[in-house]
C-alpha cells in the first residue's frame, strides 16, 4: 500500500506540474478554444461521516454511529476535454468525526467519538458539465494521519486513548485499531458561483474494512474473521479558481 501511495503523490505532483506548464500556452491560444484547457484551485468545507457495516456490534455497545460533523480543504486540478467533459485531481485533508458508544468498567454505556484524520487522494474524477451544474464520480485513496477516541478508564475518568491508531510498540494482535489506508468511490454535483467560486456537495463510500486485526476481542466477544466496518460521508465545499482565466465561461 505504501508503492501505491507513493506512485499516486509522483502522479498528482507531475500532472500539477503538466497543468502549470501546459497552462502558460493555453493562454497565448485563441480564446474561442474550449478544448484543453487547465485549472486549478483550493477548496474547503465541512464533512459528516459515519460507519456502516453490520458488525459495529463487536467493537461499540451499541451498532447505532451517528454521523459527527469535521472539516476538510485542498487543492484541485482540472484539465478540460471537451465542451462538457474534463477530468479533476484533488488531495486533501480531510477530519472524520464518527459518535459511537462504549461500555466502562461497571458495564455501563457512555457516549464518544473517534476523531481521525485523512489525507484522501483523488487520483482522477470524471465529469460532466451541463449549464453551471458538474457532475463527477471516481475512485479514491485514503491515508491515516492521526486517529483518537475518548473513554473512561476504571475510575470513570475520560481520557484521549489513541491506541487506535495503532502501536508497533505493543502488541496489536490483542486489540483493534484502524487500517492505515482506505479505498473507496466518490459522487458529486458542483455548481459555478459568480466569479471564480464555485459550491458543492460530495458523498464518499469506502470498501476497505477500517478495522485491523481480525483476532480481536471487543465487548466480551472473540472473532477470527475480518471485521466489516466502513467509512461513509458527506461534504460540502465551496472552492475558489485561482487560474487567471474563465475556462468555463
Amino acid at each position: 500500500m505504501k508503492k501505491i501511495f507513493f506512485i499516486l503523490i509522483i502522479l498528482f505532483e507531475g500532472h500539477f506540474i503538466y497543468a502549470q506548464q501546459n497552462s502558460d500556452t493555453l493562454k497565448t491560444d485563441s480564446i474561442e478554444s474550449n478544448t484543453n484547457k487547465v485549472s486549478w484551485g483550493v477548496k474547503a468545507g465541512i464533512n459528516s461521516y459515519n460507519f456502516y457495516g453490520k458488525e459495529r456490534d463487536f467493537i461499540f455497545a451499541n451498532p447505532d454511529t451517528k454521523f459527527k460533523p469535521g472539516f476538510h480543504a485542498g487543492v484541485f486540478v482540472n484539465t478540460r476535454i471537451s465542451k462538457n467533459i474534463e477530468l479533476t485531481h484533488e488531495l486533501i485533508f480531510s477530519q472524520r468525526r464518527v459518535g459511537v458508544s462504549y461500555k466502562d468498567s461497571s458495564d455501563k454505556t457512555y457516549n464518544s467519538v473517534i476523531n481521525s484524520s485523512y489525507i484522501d487522494i483523488i487520483p482522477v474524477n470524471m465529469n460532466y458539465r451541463l449549464s453551471g451544474f458538474k457532475f463527477y464520480a471516481g475512485p479514491y485513496v485514503s491515508v491515516l494521519a492521526a486517529a483518537n477516541t475518548k473513554r473512561k478508564d476504571e475510575n470513570g475518568n475520560v481520557l484521549r486513548d489513541k491506541s487506535i491508531f495503532g502501536d508497533a510498540a505493543n502488541d496489536e494482535s490483542k486489540r483493534y485499531y484502524l487500517q492505515k489506508f482506505d479505498f473507496g468511490m466518490n459522487i458529486g454535483l458542483d455548481y459555478q458561483l459568480k466569479d471564480r467560486w464555485s459550491v458543492g456537495l460530495r458523498y464518499t463510500h469506502g470498501f476497505t474494512d477500517l478495522f485491523q486485526n481480525a483476532n480481536s476481542s471487543a465487548n466480551g466477544n472473540a472473532k477470527k474473521d475480518k471485521i466489516k466496518i466502513y467509512n461513509r460521508g458527506l461534504m460540502l465545499s465551496l472552492a475558489y479558481d485561482l487560474t487567471s482565466y474563465h475556462s468555463y465561461k
